[in-house]
C-alpha cells in the first residue's frame, strides 16, 4: 500500500543565516544557507549510527558541515573518509549532500550533487 504526502509527513526544511549546531531531534531535516550574506558553519552532532541529514546550498557562500570532535566524514566524490574533525564545503547554489552515520563516528555520503571539498 503506497503512503500519500499527508500520511508520510513533509520534511522540516531550516534555512540558516548564521552558524548552528544540528541536534539528535533534528534527526531527517534539511538544511540550507538560504539567504546567509557569508560563510554558515552547520555543526553535525556525535554521529550516531541511524542519523541522516539533508543539506542543499540556497545562497552563493560557504555552506561547511563540521564533523564533531575528532569525527570524519566520507568525501563524496570517493568515499573515502576526510581527515579527522574537517568540515566538508561547498559554495554553489543547488549543491546538495544527504549525510547518514552507518559506522559509529563515521559520516557517509549517500547521494550528492555538485562539487563537495574536504577542508585542507
Amino acid at each position: 500500500m503506497s503512503q500519500t504526502l499527508a500520511t508520510r509527513g513533509l520534511l522540516d526544511v531550516e534555512a540558516h543565516t548564521a552558524n548552528d549546531t544540528l541536534t539528535t531531534a533534528e534527526n531527517g531535516t534539511v538544511h540550507t544557507n538560504t539567504g546567509a550574506t557569508g560563510t554558515i558553519t552547520l555543526t553535525l552532532p556525535a554521529a550516531v549510527v541511524g542519523l541522516h541529514y539533508y543539506f542543499k546550498v540556497g545562497a552563493a557562500q560557504e555552506l561547511r558541515l563540521d564533523p564533531n570532535g575528532t569525527e570524519t566524514i566520507s568525501l563524496p566524490s570517493n568515499g573515502v573518509p576526510g581527515a579527522a574533525g574537517k568540515y566538508l564545503v561547498a559554495d554553489a547554489i543547488g549543491e546538495t549532500v544527504h549525510l547518514l552515520c552507518a559506522v559509529a563516528a563515521n559520516w557517509c555520503v549517500m547521494g550528492y550533487t555538485g562539487t563537495w571539498t574536504a577542508e585542507s
